[in-house]
Order: C-alpha cells, then structure tokens, then sequence
C-alpha cells in the first residue's frame, strides 16, 4: 500500500510539471557561462541572420552574473542588413559605434531602459540616438541581459530584453555597420 502511495505522489508530480510549464530537467533551463540560469533563452533563429559557432566572439559578449553584457547568447552572421540602435553618451562621440545596441528603437523613459539593458550610470548618459545596418556578412552576437552591479550600489537583474553585440573598433576603423544616421537627442 505504501509503495503505490509513493508511485501515486510521483506521477502526480511529474504530471503537475508537465501541465504548469515547468522545466523538466536542469537541460531546458538557459544557463549563463557561470552555471546560473538566465532570464529566458538566447534566439534560435532571426530572419536575415545565420547562426554560427564563434566561441571566441560569444565570450566577449558573454559576462558572469553581476558583470552585464548577455547572459545566454547565440552568434550570427548576419545574411541581409540587420537594422540595430543605439543609444550613446554625447560628452563621449567616440562612443556611437560601441560594441552594444538594440534591435529595436529605444524608448524612454532613460530609467527604463536603463534598467532594461543593465547599463549603469556611470557608463552613459544616454542622452544620443544612432540607427545603422549590420553588414552583410558581420558576425554579431544576440543574446538576453545579464546582471549588472553598478559602482554605485545600483543593481539591474538579468531580463529577456535582447542585446546585441557587435565587435566595432572605431579607434582601428574597424566597423560592422554602414549606413548610419544619427537620430539625435534621446529620449
């Protein structure tokens, strides 16, 4: 009697994993590079984007928790222009072709999307707006937030928002992306 107690509790635990969603086992989870699970998984797949096993540009795009950067990450070569943003320090124009964008026109309030990009204050102000295409043939980095622990006690948490990284060298004039334009002031 005791042991088909048992077997009742365990396939009613199974069964109440399977309808509610959740994970099945440690596999289905997004693990960042520190063994910690991520907010949501890195894209699979983005029209006009292939995706590709570049270890070596994964890892600098790819922080520890607490570090920012991405958290779970998958890279691509992009197969068509691949519209990207960014928003940038004024006090600091060498900063507009950086390494981190959005594939999606950012939106204010600053705060907001500070907190949604894990981008401490003393980073940026955020205060200039750029739009430009990836380059055909570009290999880029897509993945979620990490965490971020700012110099002055602020804390992002890790989230689904996509970032983008792209490995721009403006000093080398080294750019992977064209047909930029500047936006302005943002928000």
């Amino acid at each position: 009697m005791q042991f088909r107690t048992r077997a009742t509790l365990c396939i009613s635990a199974l069964l109440l994993c399977a309808c509610t969603g959740l994970p099945k086992s440690p596999a289905s989870l997004s693990m960042g590079i520190n063994g910690q699970t991520c907010a949501g998984p890195a894209p699979a797949a983005i029209e006009t984007l292939s995706a590709t096993s570049n270890s070596a540009l994964l890892k600098k795009a790819q922080y520890e928790s607490g570090k920012g950067g991405t958290c779970t990450a998958q890279s691509f070569a992009a197969v068509a222009p691949l519209q990207v943003y960014r928003v940038y320090d004024a006090q600091k124009p060498w900063t507009a072709y950086g390494g981190w964008w959005a594939m999606t026109r950012p939106s204010g309030p600053r705060e907001d999307y500070r907190a949604q990009n894990a981008i401490c204050s003393e980073w940026s102000q955020l205060d200039r707006l750029i739009a430009c295409q990836v380059k055909v043939g570009a290999e880029i980095v897509i993945g979620t937030t990490q965490s971020v622990t700012c110099e002055d006690g602020t804390v992002y948490a890790k989230n689904t928002t996509l970032q983008v990284y792209i490995q721009n060298d403006q000093k080398n004039g080294v750019l992977h992306v064209e047909n930029c334009r500047e936006e302005g002031s943002w928000p």
